[in-house]
């Protein structure tokens, strides 16, 4: 066996391994590395020099040198489980380190009482300089573990050697902020000159380079109350030490400062945008400086573009700075009022809009950051115009309680009612600048209806006529649907759908007038119309078909209600009027809208009536007629006469009821002959069809409905003796024809009323009885379970013995 080259082995851990890895799976060593195979030269031919060097003086035959493959069909090596061994000595180490702390602290505070100023300090600098030098030398042997765990000893006993210092008065009269920056400068220089001089390449010593600048400036903190300084100080200091990291190759001390560096950044803008917030007026942030916590988060936020990164951290930061400044700017605007915020937020949207259109794409993302805090603003400002104007047509009264002229109320909002206009405006523009060029005409087109729905909304806020306002939305909306027809495409039909949105809104601000809804109403029913006859795509004729009826639905009875039509008589035209049109144009959508107008305006019609029942009739009987008609004229919509004839028995069945008939078979027997008949007609026609279908639908008719009647009433009567006889001609007509329906139908209901007949005496049958047929039941499916059983055993013993 090679001992160097084994191939079944990690050449660095000496992992055994699993059949064709890619990496080592303990210590993630790259196998498939050009390195790797040169390294398996190398270790191949020390096997053989080995080898050579064993036979000249005859110890030991000559070892194989030629690695030998794992066979293909050998099981993977078992992956070791538990704690491997690089993490025993981390933990032990931790542990180590952490209880030498906590025996200096409390050497600390038991010794210090007996131990002179000299003990003291020469115990602290020894055990100090001791874990330090420990700490290097086990580095430099490439015990790094131990050499962190002890240079972090090292760390937290200079640490307490300063509070040591400090309370044998050697630095004076320190307050806590004092010692805490007494302590951060000290860890942190310290740190640092290890760092430049040594080179070791400790994690620890340049985490704590980093982590004593952040302590210091902790201190620094509460020891002045120029917080803003501070932190500006501080955050280019951990620049800087994030450079230094870079140039000598501290790649820990780089990453922990610049993380020191974000944090103090991140708490300078946050302080200063509260500073700035509370004092949001032009001589309080410029003249009296309280502005200059955010300006300083700006000019830092810069810092990043002075060492060339890449192109998206230069965005970031440019965006961030320009974030900021856009806010310091108009900080002064938002105390002011809503009016005052929306004019600087536009102005700012204009600014950055025409940096957006000049800027190279690739650095876009700098003004449109900036462009988007503004157009927040311009964007709340709109939406609370808008929610004003919708509440002041709302609140012009109740559907179908005014007259065609009511007046609207002049609104109040915060913002100044003419901005409306000027604030979309501005969005467009923003929106515009940030498209592709040759995106941006198309932005310009679609912005028309935006503007126009914008002054229709202005025209709200007004006291003007309820009258102006639909006609507005009604225009606007009938424009953009004959447009978006005519343009046809993909562009048309997202045109045409906002074109009928429009006109819709029209209709819901016209509901406190039955006049003004019509009109709005009959404007929908002709863009839909229109839509629908010219067919321009496939997606505005199944819109178009699904809003007719229903249009055509509120426009019926909107005239109605404003020629005062009793709502009692409103329905049936509504209901003939949507399906001729459903008959007229047998398309899917429209039968389904027209279904859903009938169920929308019937019930209201029905309850208002002063005979419902007879109402009820008169639209079960119109419905009837028209789904019969449509299943007559569409051989595509023959299935459909079912419903139709349904409907017209419900109709017979609703006015028998209101006639004072109770009796089911008043009901039930007519349809149920014209069923039998229309089966029997099928079946002369058709010999070879089944009685299931022709004659069952006619015979359950005709029999259930007695039966049912039956089983919740008396038993003892004239109707069981006719239907027992109805069974019986049924049972005795099946078995001369051999006609299953018949049979079936006739003995099932017989059998039920036979049960029914004897269910009054079963009550005065023993209880042993029962109990002797449960048992006789139970043994039955006893003895047939086990004789099924027996006969199972026979059948596999015969199958064994087969040959």
């Amino acid at each position: 066996m090679p001992r160097y080259a084994d191939p079944t082995r990690c050449p660095d851990c000496g992992f055994l391994l699993p059949v064709d890895p890619d990496a080592c799976p303990q210590c993630r060593l790259p196998l498939r590395h050009p390195l790797a195979s040169q390294l398996f030269a190398t270790l191949t031919s020390a096997d053989q020099l080995l080898a050579d060097l064993r036979a000249t003086i005859d110890l030991a035959p000559a070892l194989a040198v030629t690695p030998v493959p794992l066979p293909e069909d050998a099981p993977p090596a078992a992956r070791r489980r538990g704690l491997t061994g690089a993490s025993v000595p981390r933990i032990l180490l931790s542990l180590g380190a952490l209880c030498l702390l906590v025996a200096a602290i409390t050497f600390l505070a038991v010794a210090w009482s007996w131990l002179g100023v000299g003990g003291r300090t020469t115990i602290l600098v020894a055990l100090t300089l001791l874990s330090g030098v420990l700490g290097n030398r086990l580095a430099r042997r490439d015990l790094r573990v131990a050499g962190e765990a002890l240079t972090v000893v090292a760390f937290g006993l200079l640490a307490l050697d300063v509070v040591g210092a400090d309370n044998a008065g050697w630095l004076g009269d320190l307050d806590v902020h004092g010692l805490t920056l007494a302590v951060g400068l000290v860890l942190g220089a310290s740190a640092l000159a290890m760092v430049v001089v040594d080179r070791a390449g400790l994690v620890a010593t340049q985490i704590v380079a980093a982590f004593g600048l952040s302590v210091a400036g902790v201190g620094a903190l509460g020891s002045t109350v120029h917080d803003h300084v501070v932190a500006v100080v501080v955050t280019l200091a951990a620049t800087t030490l994030a450079v230094l990291g870079r140039r000598v190759g501290a790649a820990a001390l780089s990453v922990a400062s610049v993380a020191v560096a974000g944090t103090w950044w991140t708490g300078l803008a946050l302080s200063g945008l509260s500073d700035a917030s509370d004092h949001a007026s032009v001589r309080a942030l410029w003249l009296d400086g309280h502005a200059g916590g955010l300006v300083s988060a700006a000019l830092l936020a810069l810092l990043p573009l002075a060492f060339r990164p890449s192109r998206v951290v230069a965005n970031a930061a440019a965006a961030v700075a320009a974030v900021l400044a856009s806010t310091v700017v108009a900080l002064p605007t938002l105390a002011e009022g809503m009016t005052r915020m929306a004019l600087t937020c536009l102005v700012a949207v204009l600014v950055w809009s025409g940096v957006a259109a000049v800027v190279r794409r690739e650095r876009l993302a700098v003004p449109l950051a900036p462009l988007a805090l503004a157009a927040l603003g311009v964007l709340a400002g709109a939406l609370e115009l808008v929610a004003f104007a919708a509440d002041n047509v709302v609140s012009a009264g109740d559907a179908f309680t005014r007259t065609a002229g009511v007046r609207l109320v002049a609104a109040t909002p915060e913002t100044h009612r003419l901005l409306l206009v000027p604030l979309v405006l501005g969005l467009v523009v923003a929106v515009a600048a940030t498209a592709e060029p040759r995106q941006r005409r198309t932005v310009g087109l679609a912005a028309v209806p935006v503007v126009a729905l914008a002054a229709t909304t202005t025209l709200a806020l007004f006291a003007v006529p309820l009258w102006t306002v639909v006609a507005c939305l009604s225009a606007v909306g009938l424009v953009l649907v004959a447009d978006g027809v005519r343009r046809a495409g993909g562009r048309g039909a997202q045109q045409t759908a906002v074109g009928g949105l429009v006109a819709l809104l029209g209709v819901g601000a016209a509901l406190p007038s039955a006049g003004l809804t019509a009109a709005a109403t009959a404007v929908v029913v002709a863009g839909a119309a229109w839509c629908l006859l010219r067919g321009a795509f496939p997606g505005g004729e199944t819109a178009a078909g699904a809003v007719l009826p229903l249009s055509l639905a509120g426009l019926a009875w909107s005239l109605a209600e404003a020629v005062s039509v009793d709502t009692a008589y409103r329905a049936a035209p509504v209901l003939v009027v949507v399906g001729l049109l459903a008959i007229a144009l047998p398309r899917v959508e429209i039968e389904a809208a027209a279904t859903l107008a009938v169920l929308l305006v019937a019930p209201p019609a029905i309850e208002a009536a002063s005979r419902p029942n007879t109402s009820l009739a008169l639209h079960l009987t119109l419905a009837g007629a028209l789904v019969t008609a449509t299943a007559l004229v569409h051989p595509s919509r023959r299935p459909v006469a079912w419903l139709g004839g349904l409907l017209l028995a419900a109709a017979t069945w609703v006015r028998l009821a209101d006639l004072g008939v109770t009796a089911p078979e008043a009901y039930t027997l007519p349809s149920a002959v014209a069923l039998v008949l229309v089966g029997l007609w099928r079946l002369r026609r058709l010999p070879d069809s089944s009685t299931a279908t022709a004659l069952a639908p006619g015979l359950v008719l005709a029999t259930t409905p007695s039966l049912l009647w039956l089983v919740t009433g008396d038993p003892i009567s004239w109707r069981a003796v006719l239907l027992g006889l109805g069974c019986l001609a049924l049972v005795l007509i099946g078995v001369r024809l051999r006609w299953g329906s018949p049979l079936v139908v006739g003995g099932l209901v017989g059998g039920l009323l036979a049960l029914r007949e004897v269910a009054p005496y079963t009550g005065n049958t023993p209880q042993w009885v029962l109990i002797g047929l449960a048992g006789t039941l139970l043994t039955v499916v006893g003895v047939t379970w086990e004789s099924r059983l027996h006969d199972l055993r026979q059948a596999t013993a015969y199958l064994a013995r087969l040959r």
